[in-house]
């Protein structure tokens, strides 16, 4: 049993880029963290990094297009730390191209992690969290869910779900002391886009010079996560600021 005393943040998709930067960011802040992802060698390889520093931190396999895994991971939480105090549910995949185009298996992938998933990860916190009268559950989405992109319907209809799903359960969890955010972030430079078999932005659009920063991202679910208890953030929108054709170099 670690001190529980600190407060504990756990991370779906964790492994890596924006999951990555968000284990670090709250390492840094003092919170003890739970590592998931279906992947094991990569939250693995940052949980030994972050225990070399000195944070406790748990790695859990997860297949978040489980529920009966969400709730397994959310018991490894409490069954380690006592407690759950921050919910990330960063897990999401994309696939891309005309709406004709996309296949059943990728439709059930995106709809089962980017939206199911997240909706697993919150009902298994959010258990917890009203049995203490108090956590944030903060869910990553994407501008995806806010706007009608081209060669992007069936994720931006997982991310318009999620959308709709955190801001309902925020009305809930409010009178228990359990706050709910959405995070819609515009194009994040993390490896999520060299994975993708259909690249979906015009030429002008580069995003190693063009997106977010995972730390950027990082710093602001960090600010939503640790606001005062009397301040509700239902959702925080950042967008990075993509250079016109005839500028881009």
């Amino acid at each position: 049993m670690n001190d529980t005393s600190r407060p504990v943040v756990c991370i779906t998709g964790a492994g890596r880029g924006l999951g990555a930067a968000l284990a670090r960011r709250f390492a840094r802040g003092g919170f003890d963290v739970v590592l998931a992802a279906q992947t094991a060698p990569e939250i693995d390889q940052l949980a030994e990094e972050l225990t070399a520093e000195g944070v406790a931190t748990l790695a859990v396999q997860t297949d978040v297009r489980v529920a009966n895994e969400c709730e397994r991971l959310i018991d490894a939480t409490v069954a380690e730390f006592s407690r759950i105090d921050v919910m990330i549910n960063n897990a999401g995949v994309a696939a891309y191209g005309p709406a004709e185009d996309v296949t059943p298996a990728e439709i059930d992938r995106m709809i089962d992690t980017n939206l199911k998933g997240a909706i697993y990860g919150s009902l298994a916190a959010y258990r917890v969290m009203k049995q203490q009268r108090n956590g944030r559950i903060i869910n990553i989405s994407s501008i995806a869910g806010k706007r009608l992109l081209p060669n992007e319907s069936v994720y931006c209809a997982s991310k318009w779900g999620l959308q709709g799903f955190s801001g309902t359960l925020q009305m809930e969890a409010t009178r228990w002391g359990v706050h709910v955010t959405t995070i819609c972030p515009g194009g994040i430079n993390t490896p999520f886009w060299r994975t993708m078999d259909r690249y979906p932005f015009p030429d002008h659009i580069d995003p190693e010079r063009d997106f977010l920063s995972p730390e950027e991202v990082a710093e602001r679910v960090w600010e939503a996560a640790t606001t005062s208890v009397r301040h509700m953030v239902p959702e925080v929108v950042i967008l990075p600021l993509i250079p016109e054709p005839s500028s881009a170099r």
